[in-house]
C-alpha cells in the first residue's frame, strides 16, 4: 500500500487538488493530511476519497483550530478522521499523524517507540528521520514551501520507500 502525505495546504485549493491528483495519480491508496489543511481543502480531501474510494487522515494544526469568537469545527466530511493526534494501521504498520506545532506530543510519539511512522508537518520542510523502530515523515508543504518548490510524499509501506515529490506550478 502506497500513502499520500502532504501538509501545510493553508486552504490553497488549486495547489491542494494538484497535490491530490499527482499523489492518487502516483498510486496513493491512503490520503494522510498533516495539518494546516483550511476547511475548504478538507472539503476537497473529502471530494477525492469518495471520488476515488479512498480513506483519509487529516489532522488538525495550529491554523485549522478555532479562534476566540471562530465557529467550532464542522464534523468531519465522509472518508475522513480528523483529530490532533491520529493513531491508525495500514498494511499492518502502526502509524500516528499530528501537525508537530506542539513539540513534546511530536516527541513522545517518535519517543514512545510504539509507532512505525509518525507523519508530521509543521515546518513547511521535508523530512525524513528515524529515532529507533520509528519512521518520521514530513512531506513539506504543498502551497507555502519555506525553501525549494512545494512538495508532498508518497510512502511504500511493503518496501519502506519514500518519495518527495515537487509539485508542478
Amino acid at each position: 500500500m502506497k500513502v499520500g502525505l502532504l501538509s501545510d495546504t493553508h486552504n490553497h485549493v488549486p495547489a491542494a487538488r494538484r497535490a491530490l491528483d499527482l499523489l492518487v495519480a502516483r498510486g496513493a491508496g491512503h490520503l494522510v493530511h498533516c495539518g494546516d489543511a483550511g476547511e475548504d481543502v478538507v472539503d476537497l480531501v473529502s471530494a477525492v476519497c469518495r471520488e476515488r474510494g479512498l480513506h483519509a487522515h487529516v489532522a488538525i494544526g495550529n491554523c485549522d483550530r478555532p479562534q476566540p469568537g471562530d465557529a467550532p469545527f464542522r464534523t468531519a466530511p465522509a472518508g475522513i478522521e480528523r483529530g490532533e493526534t491520529l493513531e491508525f494501521t495500514l498494511a499492518g504498520k502502526r502509524c500516528a499523524s499530528l501537525h508537530g506545532d506542539r513539540a513534546e506530543r511530536l516527541a513522545q510519539a517518535v519517543a514512545d517507540g510504539g509507532f512505525d511512522y509518525v507523519f508530521t508537518g509543521h515546518t513547511h520542510a521535508p523530512a525524513d528521520q528515524r529515532s529507533g523502530a520509528t519512521r518520521l515523515l514530513n512531506p513539506g508543504s504543498a502551497a507555502r514551501p519555506r525553501q525549494g518548490p512545494p512538495t508532498v510524499a508518497l510512502l511504500d509501506l511493503e518496501t519502506d520507500q519514500a518519495e518527495w515529490i515537487p509539485l508542478p506550478p
